[in-house]
């Protein structure tokens, strides 16, 4: 049946008349694309343009160049020390896996270099692509010495790569444990995901923090989940874009289960929402990370956990009401709901209402300002929170189980609500009528 858009207008007006009002903030939030570039966002595309303009290599040519190292890496990941170390690691051969193309960067100073300079590659066009750097010598040298690397990929192009050291060497001439590719005019490492596969509408792309738990989630579920992860960076706006132009509202975020890796999750949903996401909560064991079951056989236990994913917006409404006072966790969780797709308002509602002994009704009038703000502007409304973050980490650093211990109660209906055990429920003074 057709909608008559009149009617919701009409109701807007009316304060008596809550329930109308928050229908017509469902339209606006369903009308709502990503969000329009800032200003910022418009003078670094402009810049990005400027240098290619005045670069005197194509986007082709640098493509061209990560592509013949990609398959050189691939050549010499045989019988290298990377592929054992890596079947090891995920239980399988990944020699020849067509989405993860694994390669061995050799320890020689020059190898690359020599073997592209054979293929007709430049030594400018190796320093602009990235793959080789100038020592202080002023020689032309590999940037990835004795390191397993994998290519970074967008569209089937290969645009940098990620190399992991040799495990048994933390001197401090190693270099970092996980390196990637420079800032070039072909790789950003805040606009791209590594990703482990490609990302159809059938699968769901889990968020990790790092390549190997990208690969490990992957592999671990036969591809029907996809790890990906950002480049050594916080989760950006530009990567959630790039999961939202793939058609995916509802990532998983399979963050590590410590402190840093809750914090992450927190941080994670403040950055998804604003462009429509809708994300969920894989729950690993204690101290673990998605690697690290992989690699200690327990990859059951992962796809276990992303097969029963929840909410991620559920898992921060219990952190509110487990740590703050009455008061404040209510605001914090009706601003968490506001974030959440219209079809979720009400079992919020419900929810907050529930654990507060307030009328739902009461809620859902409160709600529908903090959606009305949320519309207006998602970026600016997910800002707070994410200045917020340290506060968050704050509390779950004085409470190391980071609720852990989860008991259901009854909220009727034979439906059950989760809380902490031991969570004290507390009647707030918010300034509504009960």
């Amino acid at each position: 049946m057709a909608v008559d858009p009149i009617e919701p207008v009409a109701s807007v007006a009316d304060a008596d008349d809550e329930g109308p009002s928050l229908a017509w903030e469902a339209m606006i939030r369903e009308s709502l694309g990503v969000p329009e570039p800032t200003s910022h966002d418009l003078e670094k595309m402009l810049a990005r343009a400027d240098a290619w303009r005045d670069s005197p290599h194509t986007p082709e040519r640098l493509a061209e160049v990560n592509r013949l190292t990609a398959d050189y890496y691939q050549a010499c990941y045989p019988d290298s020390w990377a592929q054992p170390y890596l079947a090891e690691r995920f239980g399988v051969d990944l020699t020849g896996h067509p989405d993860l193309q694994p390669g061995y960067a050799p320890a020689g100073w020059t190898t690359l270099v020599t073997h592209l300079r054979r293929q007709g590659i430049s030594d400018a066009e190796m320093l602009a692509s990235g793959v080789a750097t100038t020592a202080s010598t002023g020689r032309l040298i590999d940037r990835f010495r004795d390191r397993a690397v994998f290519p970074i990929r967008h569209d089937g192009i290969v645009l940098g790569f990620v190399g992991r050291r040799h495990p048994q060497r933390t001197d401090d001439h190693a270099g970092p444990k996980y390196l990637n590719t420079g800032e070039t005019l072909l790789f950003h490492k805040g606009d791209q995901l590594f990703t482990t596969g490609s990302l159809p509408p059938d699968v769901t792309p889990v968020i990790v923090e790092g390549p190997m738990d990208a690969i490990a989630v992957t592999l671990a579920t036969g591809g029907t989940y996809v790890g990906v992860a950002p480049l050594g960076t916080s989760l950006t706006d530009d990567q959630a874009a790039q999961l939202r132009q793939h058609g995916h509202r509802t990532p998983i975020v399979a963050t590590d289960a410590d402190l840093a890796g809750r914090v992450a999750a927190e941080r994670d949903y403040w950055m998804l929402t604003p462009y429509g996401h809708d994300p969920r909560h894989a729950e690993l064991p204690d101290g673990t990370d998605p690697a690290d079951l992989v690699a200690t056989g327990r990859g059951e236990v992962l796809a276990e956990a992303l097969a029963n994913a929840r909410p991620l917006a559920d898992r921060l409404v219990d952190e509110r009401f487990v740590h703050l006072p009455a008061n404040e966790a209510a605001l914090e969780a009706l601003r968490v709901t506001a974030a959440t797709p219209p079809e979720r308002w009400e079992t919020g509602t419900q929810d907050i209402a529930e654990r507060l002994d307030l009328p739902a009704s009461v809620i859902r009038t409160a709600l529908k300002d903090v959606v009305a703000a949320w519309n207006r502007d998602p970026r600016a409304a997910a800002e707070a929170p994410l200045r917020d973050i340290n506060q968050v980490k704050t509390r779950l650093a004085r409470d190391t189980s980071g609720l852990a211990e989860i008991v259901k109660t009854p909220i009727g209906g034979g439906a059950t609500h989760e809380r902490q055990a031991g969570a004290r429920r507390v009647t707030p003074r918010l300034g509504w009528d009960r």
